[in-house]
């Protein structure tokens, strides 16, 4: 990215961050985007410097090395911690409307389970959905476990009201 992002044009930076990184980090998350946290922090950790290697402020990253530390006066010679601290990435998450990586996992999660309820296919797993009786717009879940279906269950039990979805039925 650090190579090709001076030779793409700054409109194409997001189609590109979508093209490189986050179609290969969305391929199949709603299965494992809920792994242990120690799993998924490297991939965390890659898409918040994807996004400032894109989308950061260049200009003053390349700034701090610009004039060799012996060329500087004695007590700018230590390196305090301000220079090796990062850019924040939430403003440039929010700016450039791109989800975070646990976000993406509960979106793609949520829209799988939607497509699964309202096409009743593959229909092994929509016979493992099991809807309330009172509240049709509620999931009921067997067991508390790790596995998708309970995750899932969870998930939409938790945004399907906030979204106000009520019939999701043709």
């Amino acid at each position: 990215l650090n190579r090709i992002r001076d030779a793409v044009p700054k409109d194409l930076h997001k189609d590109l961050y979508h093209t490189l990184f986050e179609s290969h980090i969305t391929y199949c998350i709603s299965i494992w985007g809920d792994a242990a946290l120690f799993k998924t922090t490297s991939l965390w950790l890659a898409q918040k410097h994807c996004v400032r290697v894109l989308f950061g402020n260049k200009q003053a990253y390349l700034e701090k090395f610009m004039t060799c530390a012996r060329a500087r006066q004695f007590k700018d010679q230590a390196l305090g911690t301000a220079f090796f601290q990062l850019e924040h990435c939430k403003p440039l998450f929010k700016e450039h409307d791109i989800l975070t990586f646990k976000n993406l996992y509960s979106y793609h999660t949520f829209m799988e389970v939607f497509k699964i309820l309202k096409l009743e296919c593959p229909t092994a797993l929509h016979q493992q959905f099991t809807i309330s009786n009172r509240k049709n717009t509620t999931l009921i879940s067997q067991l508390p476990s790790q596995d998708f279906i309970s995750r899932s269950t969870k998930m939409w039990n938790t945004i399907a009201p906030k979204l106000g979805l009520f019939d999701y039925s043709y």
